[in-house]
């Protein structure tokens, strides 16, 4: 697998809110979303591409001593490649030189593959937020608040 990790630009966004759409059917964000995150004061993202196509994607922003993590997925064919881990090595190495010592982010409590990564990651459970998903059916799903320092 030939990997390759980029900054998202402008003429990604179509492709990266339909991987979007893969990952959260009940949160989709759309290109303007997409943009509107790139325009935020501190904004970082990332794209990982196979042979020319996205397959994943993390958007975030590094603001002083933190990084938080706002939407991050891997296209569903592509999961446990090590598509995620390199995304998230990618964007630790960033944040750290722009000066964070600590990454944040919240998680459904409902995503035990995303809970799974998260913990093998280093990073630990500091809060929750109750009702904080809505899904399209169902009720509300809690998120959990989570947080990595860097050594």
């Amino acid at each position: 697998m030939s990997l390759v990790l980029r900054p998202a630009t402008r003429r990604d966004l179509g492709g990266l809110a339909l991987i979007h759409a893969q990952c959260f059917p009940d949160d989709a964000w759309d290109a303007p979303a997409l943009e509107s995150v790139l325009a935020m004061a501190g904004a970082a993202s990332l794209v990982a591409e196979q042979e020319g196509d996205a397959i994943g994607l993390l958007f975030a922003t590094v603001i002083r001593e933190e990084a938080e993590i706002l939407t991050f997925g891997v296209a569903p064919r592509w999961r446990q490649k090590g598509v995620a881990r390199a995304l998230l090595a990618a964007f630790y190495a960033r944040a750290q030189a722009l000066g964070a010592t600590r990454i944040v982010l919240e998680v459904a409590a409902d995503n035990p593959a995303a809970l799974a990564l998260y913990e093998a990651e280093g990073f630990r459970t500091v809060g929750l937020r109750h009702a904080y998903y809505q899904r399209g059916r169902g009720p509300a799903v809690d998120a959990w608040l989570l947080r990595r320092m860097f050594d």
